[in-house]
């Protein structure tokens, strides 16, 4: 079991190469081992393009003749844009695969009953729990037929995300603050309210780690109020889409806009509602945006929460307290109607000053369709 587990941490490490890049397909990572080494990795890396497992077996050859493969996911068993993979590890001889998760998808599923009925032989939940984690965005895509939607916030203790001035930098450590980064990329885009592009004047890239694609910005702006100097107009206008009103669309803000490459999407209704459905659906539907990591601020984040469509959580405390401030979120429950969450990981980052530590809260709403193995 702990070979396998090891074994399978490789491939789920592969498949977070291409996390976020495969959707609308889900993310796969796949290792080929013989005589307890590894002889091949893949990974699938765009949708369209060949599944993981197709690819280690094409680097394997002959080798993978009697050898185990572990997969991230259950090997497809249908025709899609690519041949199933179940046909291609029979063929190759794989005398036993390891899988991850069940496809929660029912047309690429029955891929294991396939595998044993060719007498290979099949293990299915290890490290389960990861590999679901791993295709959360494809499950929401499969399940709810809109984006996936994370919050990631940066907090006090006591759940402040900038002081009673609007000042937030810095309340986490500079090491949250990468990892912040490789969460970005994990996305399609990243989405902020207008109040957060005034304060903090943000890029809402990938700069901190390496990566082959940048996630679009998406930015909450119903009267258009964006600087034309604001870096995102700048630096990132052909990359920026603006959900705004309709009304705003006819003024000469948005004719400069447009000829700066920004695309205004008009997505709110005759009383100034932002209509959070509709605006998913265009940003899913007409632009291919099919996971967005929201960052703030606390209006736009008690929007998607009231409207129940935050599938994942992503909230870093430092260690300090601040008593009054702005919090995460300006909505009001009670004791008896409190919005509670899934808590799936508490995961404490590492800070060169130990004085700062900084704890990473990973949650599910309470609603996600729960692990499959």
């Amino acid at each position: 079991m702990i070979k396998d587990e090891r074994f399978m941490e490789i491939a789920i490490k592969e498949a977070y190469k291409a996390k976020g890049r495969t959707l609308p397909n889900p993310a796969v990572g796949a290792v080929i081992v013989k005589d307890g080494k590894i002889i091949a990795t893949g990974y699938h890396e765009k949708a369209g393009l060949p599944h993981a497992e197709s690819i280690a077996i094409e680097r394997a050859g002959e080798k993978a003749k009697g050898a185990t493969l572990y997969v991230t996911l259950e090997p497809c068993n249908h025709h899609g844009k690519t041949p199933p993979c179940t046909e291609k590890i029979i063929k190759a001889g794989i005398k036993r695969v390891v899988v991850g998760i069940r496809d929660p998808n029912p047309v690429a599923r029955g891929g294991v009953e396939r595998l044993k009925n060719a007498g290979i032989d099949v293990k299915v939940g290890v490290c389960k729990k990861e590999c679901f984690e791993l295709i959360d965005d494809f499950i929401v895509n499969l399940k709810e037929k809109r984006p996936f939607i994370s919050l990631k916030f940066g907090a006090t203790l006591d759940g402040m995300i900038a002081d009673k001035n609007g000042n937030s930098k810095w309340i986490t450590s500079s090491e949250s603050r990468k990892l912040v980064h490789l969460l970005r990329s994990y996305h399609n885009a990243v989405m902020v309210g207008i109040g957060t592009v005034l304060k903090d004047d943000p890029l809402l890239n990938v700069r901190e780690i390496k990566t082959d694609v940048q996630p679009k910005a998406i930015i909450v702006d119903p009267k258009l109020k964006i600087p034309l100097h604001s870096k995102l107009v700048k630096e990132r206008a052909k990359e920026l889409l603006i959900l705004t009103a309709q009304n705003s669309l006819s003024s000469s803000k948005a004719r400069i806009l447009k000829d700066f490459g920004i695309t205004l999407i008009p997505v709110y209704s005759k009383n100034n509602k932002l209509n959070l459905k509709e605006a998913l659906e265009v940003l899913k539907e007409e632009f291919g945006i099919y996971s967005i990591m929201c960052e703030g601020g606390s209006k736009l984040a008690s929007n998607l929460l009231e409207k129940e469509l935050i599938d994942k959580f992503y909230l870093f405390y430092a260690s300090k307290f601040l008593g009054k401030g702005i919090s995460m979120f300006s909505l009001e429950f009670n004791i008896n109607s409190a919005c509670e969450i899934n808590i799936w990981e508490i995961q404490q980052i590492k800070t060169k000053n130990s004085l700062n530590t900084n704890v990473l809260l990973k949650a599910y709403r309470k609603n996600f369709i729960p692990i499959r193995s």
